[in-house]
């Protein structure tokens, strides 16, 4: 019991600060986007060293390349390594640009994804309450794609990335501090390249900013371990509903804080999108408590 309390607050305490992570960038919104995901990479590898160090952990890591090595199994870290960036540098676009709704639209949509994935990849079949689900979010993205003129290729993509580098994470599950070692330690050298061709510097925008963008790397690393903590202790069904509060933060925190305007234009599409969501849950949540009486003794 005390061990699904921890689980539990540690779940809410991650997806609480990614939802806040929005109001964050946004502060850094004087540095170009490249720059502060550059930073962002740079300063994380910085703060996991540091984590590793305190924990004694290097011999670990140098096992786990060993072994990816080994068993062939290290390009797909490199892919994740990319795919976590590329999330990364169009969250971060997105909300420097107004955009922090249709940011907080892709997290709503990568747990449908995540559904169309698994029948795609790994030959799921779709229940009844999947297919409404995903009609809704489909009918929401069109009223979208109508209303803008254009179909929300960075939300799509957004919410793609995300959900293809948890495809990966499935495949070759590590523990969380050194798989985020592994993969700012791949695209730390190309950050630093760009950093130092860039003409943008740390400094140049006053000891505020500078500081922020130190930061970076200590709230991508703080959120990654309670999520670790939250996945070792909670059930997979109550993590589910837990995420949608990242989302959601963000979406309030974008009217609300940022003064994104929310028409109803954005109403209605975000009203399919919650409704496909909630379809999505109740059909989960059955689902789950069939499993659970099946397996009972």
């Amino acid at each position: 019991m005390e061990n699904k309390r921890l689980g539990i607050t540690s779940g809410f305490a991650a997806y609480f600060m990614w939802g806040l992570l929005g109001v964050f960038w946004e502060l850094l919104s004087v540095v170009p986007a490249m720059d502060t995901l550059a930073y962002r990479i740079v300063w994380s590898l910085v703060t996991i060293s540091i984590v590793l160090t305190v924990q004694k952990s290097w011999a670990e890591v140098w096992h786990v390349i060993v072994t990816l090595i080994h068993n062939r199994k290290i390009g797909w870290i490199i892919l994740s390594a990319f795919l976590i960036s590329i999330n990364w540098f169009l969250y971060i676009t997105m909300v420097t640009h107004e955009q922090a709704t249709e940011a907080s639209l892709a997290y709503y949509i990568m747990p449908l994804m995540n559904v169309v994935v698994a029948v795609m990849f790994l030959h799921e079949k779709l229940s009844r309450s999947k297919i409404i689900a995903l009609t809704l979010v489909v009918i929401g993205v069109i009223i979208l794609t109508i209303q803008t003129g254009s179909l929300p290729l960075n939300t799509l993509l957004m919410a793609a990335s995300f959900c293809f580098y948890g495809v990966i994470k499935k495949q070759v599950p590590l523990p969380a501090t050194i798989s985020l070692a592994l993969e700012t330690v791949i695209v730390a050298p190309i950050a630093l390249v760009y950093l130092f061709l860039s003409p943008h510097v740390m400094t140049q925008d006053g000891p505020r900013i500078t500081i922020l963008l130190i930061m970076s790397g200590i709230l991508t690393v703080i959120p990654l371990l309670l999520f670790a903590v939250a996945n070792k202790n909670t059930d997979f069904i109550t993590l589910s509903f837990i995420q949608y509060l990242n989302p959601t933060i963000q979406l309030l925190m974008a009217v609300f804080v940022l003064h994104e305007a929310f028409n109803w234009h954005k109403v209605i599409v975000f009203a399919f999108i919650w409704s496909g969501i909630l379809v999505f849950i109740f059909g989960s949540f059955s689902s789950y408590q069939k499993s659970k009486k099946a397996f009972k003794p």
